[in-house]
């Protein structure tokens, strides 16, 4: 299994970030795990570190529904600049919603790597790396 470098956990629920952190580090495929409960602060930092790709994370779980701002708003401002970055994110829904709805809206993001259930196991962190 690859290590990934840094992983940014995008959740408003502490339950689910803990399971996702634990999960993580449980398959040592990750040392550097930030966890944030506001995608609006993910943004704000990709934004102020756009020239810098060692600070930049390697891969983002993304919730869909968060209450300040959620997955679906964060996806589309991301859209507008992710082609300015010095690297690819790649970014995972992780979401409690099994809509196919929300599944074909998410594969409209060619940025997306991939729709993903909660909880996080053992079987999906090994599609991350």
């Amino acid at each position: 299994m690859k290590l990934i470098d840094t992983i940014f956990i995008v959740d408003d629920d502490p339950i689910h970030q803990q399971i996702a952190k634990i999960m993580i580090e449980r398959q040592a495929i990750s040392s550097n795990i930030r966890v944030y409960s506001d995608a609006q602060e993910v943004l704000d930092y990709i934004r102020e570190n756009v020239g810098n790709a060692q600070v930049l994370p390697d891969l983002i779980l993304l919730d869909l529904n968060m209450p300040i701002m959620d997955g679906w708003e964060f996806l589309e401002e991301y859209a507008e600049f992710c082609d300015q970055l010095p690297k690819r994110i790649r970014i995972f829904v992780l979401t409690s919603s099994i809509d196919e709805k929300d599944k074909e809206r998410v594969s409209a993001y060619d940025f997306v790597a991939g729709y993903l259930t909660k909880p996080l196991s053992k079987e999906i962190i090994a599609h991350l790396s």
